[in-house]
């Protein structure tokens, strides 16, 4: 994964954190202090094709699901749920250590939406794995 900073994957998800929701929406999740974070998916063929996201205004958590919108499109639900909380805090430099709980809270928000694409391909196949 490329090296990129907060300022950069901010200005990019700034943009996408208002854009409207895509057709798989996960459950908002809320930490302790207030963040919140909520993903939404498109998924074509058993794989993520578009990721979006609705956070609150925190630049590293902003940042955060930036990156997983811009790394993850591609992979199938079971790759996409092995991308870590460790993985974005080593891929994004200069986040303070205060700061860098705000990935778990990304990641957990992101899986909530790849349990509710597994849930919607369950319904369509039948119960039958895809």
């Amino acid at each position: 994964m490329p090296r990129q900073t907060v300022t950069e994957l901010f200005e990019r998800g700034y943009r996408r954190n208002y854009a409207a929701p895509l057709s798989i929406r996960g459950t908002a999740l809320t930490d302790a202090e207030g963040n919140r974070a909520e993903f939404s998916l498109d998924m074509t063929e058993g794989h993520v094709s578009a990721i979006g996201f609705r956070a609150t205004t925190c630049a590293t958590l902003i940042a955060y699901s930036e990156l997983i919108a811009e790394t993850v499109p591609g992979f199938s639900i079971g790759i996409a749920r092995e991308f870590s909380a460790a993985d974005l805090v080593d891929a994004l430099e200069g986040v303070p250590e205060l700061k860098r709980a705000r990935a778990a809270l990304a990641i957990a928000a992101f899986r909530a939406a790849l349990d509710a694409a597994e849930s919607r391909q369950s319904i369509e196949t039948g119960g039958v794995p895809a």
